[in-house]
């Protein structure tokens, strides 16, 4: 006897793939981390072979995206306050790749904004929403097109194959395996929707800080249309099939789930590992697009919003960096009634202290910090008069 089972025809069966129904369904991890993407995409909805389209059957389908937590959102002059990053600010921010005490001050207007729509806005009134249809799409090509592309191939010669072995019930087999991925895509299909203001009057400017568990801060000078679309308000998921219609694509595709498997399980040897190599090729893909692009960079932030990258610099501890955030804010009002500096009364010295420098470049926050801790909470007020007769000077 043969060490291994060399020959391979339908007499002499030396090598069994019942498991090839088992090789359809696996690797849903890969599959879920780029479902969004994949049901976002015009190519999703085309039939072709794709790994566990069980994952894309959810019965309770999210309203939202997900959003970054312990991440806070401090507007700067409307006073909101946010627990949580959106997720297509997230896209443009990468928060879980900032270091500690790291600082970014960014400006971002909408693409069609010009340089008096900004002025107009910044000045308290409403620049005009560049589009009534506040919506982000799918950069026009990345890796998951080209991934997607060869599972098309690679599906249209299995059916080939399969005709060449006059192998019907491989080709209701990959029929209905490729009609239950295109259900099950058509199912989940959607597109974010993000909430625009619709009604016109002065508003404050849109400026917001974000401040990170580690301690870095992010300045966001924006019009206030910018801010409720990516920062204050709700994203929200669309999709495009709901109520009955919904629920029979789901249907739909869990049946033709079964029957493919049922199917690949009778079919001829030749084409049940050529359907296994298939699947095994096809998650070794999604394997390596997990480690070589991520789900947020397929999206294209850029056809809707200018993004201008200011000054990225990273500080040594907490106190520098804020005084760096509240410098380019130009603002220490958003930090009141928050969690951003210890609610003592030396903090509040030291606050007033910073508003009264703003434009000081040459006022040391650190020095000011020792100095305000030394002082005894019974002379904290006379120090804040003096601070606020100093600031009177000033002015006159």
């Amino acid at each position: 006897m043969a060490w291994f089972p060399l020959e391979v025809d339908d007499e002499n069966i030396t090598w069994t793939f019942d498991i090839v129904g088992l090789l359809a369904v696996v690797g849903g991890s890969a599959i879920e981390k780029y479902a969004r993407v994949i049901t976002a995409s015009p190519l999703g909805n085309i039939p072709r072979l794709l790994p566990a389209p069980e994952t894309m059957l959810n019965t309770d389908r999210p309203k939202r995206l997900p959003s970054v937590k312990d991440v806070h959102v401090y507007g700067v002059y409307n006073g909101c306050k946010v627990p949580e990053l959106n997720f297509f600010a997230d896209v443009i921010h990468r928060v879980d790749d900032m270091k500690a005490f790291q600082f970014k001050h960014l400006r971002i207007t909408h693409k069609t904004s010009s340089p008096k729509d900004l002025e107009n806005n910044q000045q308290g009134q409403a620049a005009r929403n560049p589009s009534n249809d506040a919506i982000i799409s799918l950069k026009s090509f990345h890796l998951l097109d080209l991934v997607t592309y060869l599972s098309i191939a690679m599906t249209i010669a299995l059916f080939i194959w399969a005709g060449f072995q006059h192998d019907a019930v491989a080709f209701l087999g990959l029929g209905t395996m490729s009609l239950s991925t295109s259900l099950a895509c058509m199912s989940a299909q959607w597109r974010p929707r993000l909430p625009v203001r619709t009604v016109r009057g002065k508003v404050p400017k849109g400026d917001v800080v974000i401040k990170t568990r580690t301690g870095a801060f992010i300045v966001v000078k924006c019009p206030e249309e910018v801010s409720r679309e990516l920062y204050t308000g709700t994203e929200e998921c669309e999709y495009v099939y709901d109520g009955r219609v919904y629920q029979c694509l789901l249907g739909a595709s869990t049946i033709c789930l079964m029957a493919a498997i049922i199917f690949f399980s009778n079919c001829s040897w030749k084409i049940q590992i050529a359907v296994g190599l298939a699947y095994i090729i096809l998650n070794f893909m999604y394997w390596v697009l997990a480690l070589l692009e991520s789900p947020e960079r397929m999206w294209n932030m850029k056809a809707r919003y200018e993004i201008k990258s200011i000054e990225s610099v990273r500080k040594e501890n907490y106190t520098q960096v804020l005084w760096k955030a509240i410098q380019v804010a130009e603002e220490v009002n958003w930090i009141k009634k928050t969690d951003v500096i210890p609610g003592t009364k030396q903090w509040e010295g030291w606050l007033a202290e910073a508003k009264a420098n703003l434009v000081n470049e040459q006022w040391d926050a650190e020095k000011a910090r020792d100095r305000w801790m030394n002082i005894e909470e019974s002379e904290i007020k006379n120090e804040l008069q003096k601070l606020e007769l100093e600031a009177m000077d000033l002015e006159h």
